[in-house]
């Protein structure tokens, strides 16, 4: 078994998410695993399964010349504007990627957490949030049980799935601190200082972390850095197949 390897360059948020629905849908059970890396040319909201598009003010999403897209996983909304962004497709039940939804999570953030310790960072698995917590419409306003956290701000944020035996898990990895720009376009008022102040509070990102100066926002590295974190990580050779079609 190998790990099929994709690396898109920014792509539109309608494409990116109709790309992973895609791939879930062809793969099947026993399949090589694939590894999606991607960004996204505007910056996207995306939203999760089961929340509304009413939820936010399209007013200002097309101000901006963002796009709104609903994600085919669950979750909450996010803004992917400043992010390096991963999909894993893969079978469950299977050896690689154990028989429940945690196992799984478990198994790549195993990847995930590689891939920050390669960058001589410290991270660390949030216990999870209250049920307040969960109940709110932000993604990275708190981090849940499966989250990865470095000095206990939320960095990656992840949502999965299932279909039959097989599985989509895609997740942001912050690079920067735009994700909070998502507040301007909360409906019911949600949209304050103190709320903006609260996330940017709660998170932290790959160039805040970076060591030196200058401009630290390497993706070229990053993704070659990710690579090689899931390889090691599953124990799979990488194999290159381009761009997605």
């Amino acid at each position: 078994m190998r790990l099929r390897v994709h690396v898109d360059g920014p792509r539109s948020g309608a494409v990116n998410m109709s790309t992973d629905a895609r791939l879930l849908e062809e793969h099947r059970r026993g399949d090589d695993p694939i590894l999606r890396i991607y960004r996204w040319q505007p910056a996207a909201v995306s939203y999760g399964y089961h929340q509304s598009e009413s939820d936010f003010d399209r007013r200002i999403i097309d101000e901006r010349g963002w796009d709104l897209v609903r994600r085919p996983t669950g979750g909450r909304a996010i803004l992917h504007a400043e992010e390096l962004t991963y999909a894993v497709v893969g079978s469950s039940p299977s050896t690689l990627f154990g028989t429940t939804l945690h196992a799984t999570y478990m198994r790549i953030n195993e990847a995930l957490l590689r891939f920050l310790v390669n960058l001589d960072l410290a991270p660390d698995i949030s216990g999870g949030e209250s049920l307040t917590e969960a109940r709110g419409a932000v993604c990275f306003q708190s981090a849940g049980q499966h989250e990865i956290t470095v000095g206990g701000r939320k960095i990656i944020g992840s949502a999965q799935r299932r279909r039959g035996d097989v599985f989509l898990q895609h997740g942001s990895i912050l690079v920067g601190p735009a994700h909070a720009d998502l507040v301007d376009v909360l409906q019911r008022g949600d949209h304050d200082r103190a709320r903006r102040e609260a996330l940017l509070d709660a998170t932290t990102d790959l160039t805040r972390e970076s060591k030196g100066t200058g401009d630290q926002r390497d993706f070229e590295g990053w993704t070659r850095t990710l690579i090689d974190a899931f390889a090691g990580a599953l124990d799979l050779e990488p194999v290159d197949l381009g761009p997605t079609s």
